[in-house]
């Protein structure tokens, strides 16, 4: 019974820290805190009992995904008119789910490294967190969402991303806690020498990242190119009735009409016009013979019904070029625009007349091919994507040297006045820093941004209003090590990492079974020493 308030107070404080990460992350973007939370945790983890480190891991869990992810709420209840209880359900199953990653994590580094050592905090919890984001990027299709390196790009580590991407800064930052951790440690033993060299380790790589950020691994390799990015702002709970699209065609056309020049390049948001393309062809069709006019291009999400009839593709199309240039939303939100193992469940439940019922549009979303070309205005490439799919590190990545700009068009409307729209807009400056390269980020109601190929934001139109953002952007050419290689480099330093770890631990083992013997073996009797 005694051990239960020193539990007790591990798993809060294990909330608290979880917690306090998540002001690491945007909007907030206190980015040393990033480094004291796993500090912390670390502390909790060293010398705690499997089942210890995994529950103090989940609490752990519970306290970021809960502070940082509490927006799924807000999209389910309030756009999706699902009921306070079963959107509490729905939200509270997610961040159950994401919080098993840490807690896995604790527990598998306790448990099949059973020892207290320098090379476990260095090695085995940096290696096996990171492998945990990894695999939560793709498990279930993944939800690779605060991700620890977002939390530092506006830190000196931020200059890993273009080498080893996003998994890379998030190995440069619990290296930093593990490194203080273990300073601290030796310290208390007065093992000052390798406290000091473990400080050394902790300047040194903070003070090469910083230096990676002068590298200039792309070239600008054309004429800066007007754009103007259009924030229509129609109110999500109302954008997809049908007495009520008028008021997008409206708007936008109203919003384009002062920008049509020569050579300027024109975006509006994801699904700007909620309907699809071939019932909105006369409109589409007067717009593109107004971009050719002016000699203009203008980019557009808009839905796309497939041949067949049986779905619909997310879409964004290229209008005023010579030739048809489309792309299609590879990665579909589960239960948004697609229902998992529909034919599964149906065994057991109607997903998809839940789903009617929660008046989720697009429910019934096909996913787009893998492998599709960019768009292309001009001599400019332009790599492609929809909402979250710019939360995929390798899903985005693209070994195409001649890519000169990124663009994500989003409706962040569905996050309603959350700290979402913010994080959504982190990644994108990652991914800008990854590719080196000018991000366009269009939303419906904001964020609507232009970020420089060094991740900062370089331009900002207000939120939740009616906003033009017009500016000049400098595409770039190059290959950054990050699109070359991929995260490749990144699972060879944590299979090398689990290497050393493992070959400690077989070395404690072995030093443990040459001392048995020793202890268990009668010692001779010294001269002069008798025994009653």
């Amino acid at each position: 019974m005694k051990k239960w308030p020193k539990i007790l107070s591990t798993l809060l404080a294990a909330l608290v820290l979880g917690a306090m990460l998540t002001f690491a992350f945007a909007p907030y973007e206190i980015f040393p805190l990033a480094v004291l939370s796993l500090c912390g945790l670390l502390a909790l983890w060293l010398k705690a009992s499997p089942r210890l480190a995994f529950w103090s891991g989940f609490s752990f869990g519970i306290g970021l995904f809960s502070t940082g992810l509490y927006w799924v709420f807000i999209s389910i209840h309030q756009f999706g008119d699902v009921p306070n209880g079963l959107a509490l359900l729905i939200t509270s199953g997610l961040i159950l789910f994401m919080a098993l990653f840490p807690a896995m994590t604790g527990y598998l580094s306790n448990r099949y490294f059973p020892f207290t050592h320098t090379t476990k905090t260095l090695c085995v919890f940096p290696a096996l967190w990171v492998l945990s984001e990894w695999i939560r990027s793709f498990l279930f299709t993944g939800f690779p969402w605060l991700l620890l390196g977002y939390t530092q790009t506006n830190s000196p580590l931020k200059g890993i991303a273009p080498i080893l991407g996003v998994y890379g800064v998030s190995l440069a930052v619990f290296m930093t806690s593990a490194l203080l951790v273990n300073a601290v440690v030796q310290f208390k033993q007065h093992a000052y020498r390798y406290a000091y060299f473990n400080l050394f380790g902790l300047v040194l790589l903070w003070t090469a990242s910083n230096l990676f950020c002068f590298i200039p691994w792309t070239q600008a390799d054309a004429p800066p190119i007007p754009v103007s990015l259009v924030q229509g702002n129609i109110p999500q709970s109302i954008k997809w009735s049908p007495s009520a699209l008028h008021l997008s065609f409206e708007r936008y056309t109203q919003l384009t009409n002062p920008l049509w020049q020569k050579g300027r390049i024109i975006i509006w948001p994801e699904a700007a016009i909620p309907l699809p393309l071939q019932d909105a062809a006369s409109f589409i069709n007067q717009m593109d013979s107004r971009a050719k006019q002016a000699e203009a291009h203008l980019i557009l999400g808009i839905p796309i019904q497939t041949q067949d009839g049986k779905g619909y593709n997310n879409a964004v199309v290229v209008l005023g070029g010579h030739g048809d240039q489309v792309y299609l939303k590879r990665r579909l939100v589960p239960f948004g625009e697609y229902t998992p193992l529909l034919d599964f469940t149906s065994r057991f439940i109607d997903l998809k007349r839940i789903l009617q019922f929660m008046d989720i549009p697009m429910t019934d979303t096909l996913p787009g091919k893998v492998d599709q070309a960019p768009l292309q205005v001009g001599d400019t490439k332009i790599l492609t994507s929809i909402c979250y799919e710019i939360a995929f590190p390798e899903l985005i990545r693209s070994r195409d040297s001649h890519i000169g700009l990124l663009l994500t068009v989003s409706n962040d409307a569905w996050f309603g006045k959350s700290t979402a729209q913010a994080q959504h807009l982190q990644i994108a400056m990652m991914r800008a820093m990854e590719f080196e390269r000018p991000l366009l980020f269009v939303s419906n109601d904001g964020i609507t941004a232009i970020i420089g190929p060094r991740g900062k934001i370089e331009a900002v139109a207000p939120t939740r209003t009616e906003a033009v953002l017009n500016a000049t952007v400098q595409p770039r050419s190059g290959l950054t090590p990050w699109m070359q290689n991929g995260a490749d480099p990144v699972r060879f330093i944590l299979v090398c990492l689990l290497i050393v770890a493992i070959r400690t631990k077989m070395g404690l083992r072995a030093k443990q079974r040459e001392a048995l013997p020793l202890a268990l073996t009668p010692q001779p009797e010294k001269k002069g020493y008798h025994s009653n």
